[in-house]
């Protein structure tokens, strides 16, 4: 099964105008926010097997942010699609609660929960265009977890139901569009990168809160990536000037995200030991 994405915009278009792709993104993420209020992102170990995946063999993070919401999608969308399911159908239902953050069942097996997060990796590196199932290793992994030919069963299940779902707007992009005029540093770069691990490590505190807003949330990683807390005003600024919240809406978010989540995690070393296990 094909799926074409298409590109709103290229960021190299010497015409490109960041409000105007901010409101497309903003669009993206009113009907993203829907979501996140009715369906459950995914429980904590499949997000650890995201993660340690893309450590493993050297996917870029952002395709585990992408998979996170695919899952989060094809949870739900399983849910409410599973009324017109006949009866004998139903007997799988119970899979996609298990694999929800929300169950307190953990019965189904850790083969189930791998399979799905492998799914949908590879799913996710396919829509951006990193072709990781075309590596031994990926081969491998499917001849370790997925009985002959089952791979691709699961693949085309899991597409059939998330296929007109799969535009969703990450925190990389709203970062992406407040930094495209300023340089950073490779370290100041891997700060705000691990900061937005952290967030979709732990989705349930950022991103299911109606006040938190991903351009909000792209200010805090950027400041926290310079190290320089008294930017803060300047990038809020900026913010402000390519989006439609005034300076006070968006101060005021981002007080709240510092004050309910943050607060005692703004160094580098509390996430890389959140999110890998690291103690340096």
């Amino acid at each position: 099964m094909n799926f074409e994405i298409i590109n709103d915009f290229t960021r190299n278009n010497i015409e490109f105008n960041f409000k105007e792709y901010y409101q497309l993104l903003k669009l993206k993420e009113e009907n993203w926010r829907n979501y996140n209020q009715l369906y459950p992102f995914p429980n904590e170990i499949i997000i650890s097997i995201l993660f340690s995946l893309a450590r493993k063999y050297k996917i870029c993070t952002k395709n585990v942010h992408y998979s996170i919401c695919l899952i989060q999608r094809y949870l739900g969308l399983f849910e409410f699609n599973k009324k017109n399911q006949s009866p004998n159908k139903l007997s799988s239902s119970s899979s996609s609660s298990t694999l929800s953050s929300t169950s307190s069942s953990s019965s189904l097996k850790e083969l189930n929960e791998f399979q799905i997060s492998i799914c949908a990796l590879n799913i996710s590196c396919k829509l951006n265009q990193v072709y990781w199932c075309k590596t031994f290793e990926f081969k491998s992994i499917i001849n370790s977890y997925f009985e002959k030919d089952d791979y691709l069963r699961v693949e085309i299940e899991f597409l059939s139901i998330i296929r007109f779902h799969i535009t969703i707007p990450l925190i990389s992009d709203f970062v992406g569009i407040i930094i495209d005029g300023f340089y950073l540093s490779k370290n100041q770069e891997d700060t705000y990168k691990s900061i937005i691990d952290f967030i979709y490590f732990k989705p349930n505190e950022f991103l299911c809160k109606q006040s938190f807003t991903l351009l909000a949330l792209s200010v805090l990683c950027i400041t926290f990536s310079i190290h320089d807390p008294t930017s803060l005003n300047f990038y809020i600024k900026w913010a402000s000037n390519i989006s439609n919240y005034t300076f006070q809406s968006l101060q005021l978010q981002i007080n709240n995200i510092i004050k309910i989540v943050f607060n005692n995690k703004m160094t580098l070393k509390v996430f890389n030991e959140q999110i890998w296990g690291n103690k340096k």
